[in-house]
């Protein structure tokens, strides 16, 4: 990851930052994008196989928030204990997803999954409506039985944030055993060239068609509560005539194409 950084973003630090913005400025959507489409094709697709390259960017400076998080908590004493096959927050945090991101989520689950897991996700899926009624119900996405997450490649910013400073539990059924360090996180935007959440307000902007924005975050009806699907909207992400090619396709960033369609 930090090499990536180096190659994508660090090279590269003062020109991106024509593009690091605070919450008064109002940017042209389509100016911002032309802005950072080379750094979006420049972002290799084994680590990040996304269809919108700008969702990839956006994913890996997510990614880099984290890390400069969990190196941030490790030098006040309060170091990061998220690891694989960890899964608390997938139970008990709030998880949001962009409009533009759950496209991703949907083009992922029909072009990158294979069968044995979406066999699963069905099977899970047609006890939703039961395990709504739980405290502890799970992400739509989560492998409850592997502890792993089905869309991990592609997993939304929300996701990619979350860090815990102490082990995380559910023997008691508490939602409140998750301990969120979302205080180091809001630090880390800052040291960006390029912010996350200004890319991602623009990215959700561009998908409504305006032609300006003011970075900031998302309201919050520009979210998307991934635990409130119903069983059918979840049916839906995996039947390929639905949902694999939608309208929003012409707003991907092509990897054929040298330049992206953008309103």
């Amino acid at each position: 990851m930090a090499n990536l950084m180096k190659n994508i973003l660090k090279k590269s630090g003062k020109e991106m930052m024509k593009h690091h913005s605070d919450e008064t400025q109002r940017l042209e959507v389509k100016l911002y994008f032309e802005g950072i489409k080379k750094y979006a094709q420049s972002i290799p697709e084994k680590r990040y196989p996304h269809q919108n390259r700008y969702i990839a960017l956006l994913h890996l400076l997510s990614d880099s928030v984290s890390s400069l998080t969990r190196k941030r908590m490790e030098d006040e004493s309060e170091p990061a204990v998220c690891e694989q096959g960890c899964d608390a927050c997938c139970y008990f945090a709030v998880i949001t997803v962009s409009r533009s991101e759950l496209d991703e989520i949907r083009h992922y689950l029909n072009a990158k999954q294979d069968e044995e897991v979406g066999v699963i996700l069905k099977r899970q899926w047609s006890d939703w409506e039961t395990e709504k009624s739980s405290a502890i119900q799970p992400c739509p996405f989560l492998l409850k039985e592997q502890g792993h997450c089905s869309v991990y490649p592609v997993r939304p910013m929300a996701c990619r944030l979350l860090l815990s400073s102490r082990k995380c539990s559910r023997e008691d059924e508490s939602s409140g055993e998750f301990q969120s360090c979302q205080k180091f996180t809001r630090l880390g935007w800052q040291e960006m060239p390029l912010r996350p959440d200004t890319l991602l307000k623009a990215l959700e902007s561009q998908r409504s068609g305006w032609l300006y924005f003011e970075p900031g975050k998302l309201l919050d009806q520009e979210k998307i509560d991934l635990k409130a699907f119903t069983p059918e909207e979840l049916w839906t992400m995996l039947n390929p005539s639905a949902s694999t090619k939608t309208e929003d396709d012409s707003m991907a960033l092509s990897k054929k194409v040298n330049s992206p369609t953008i309103p």
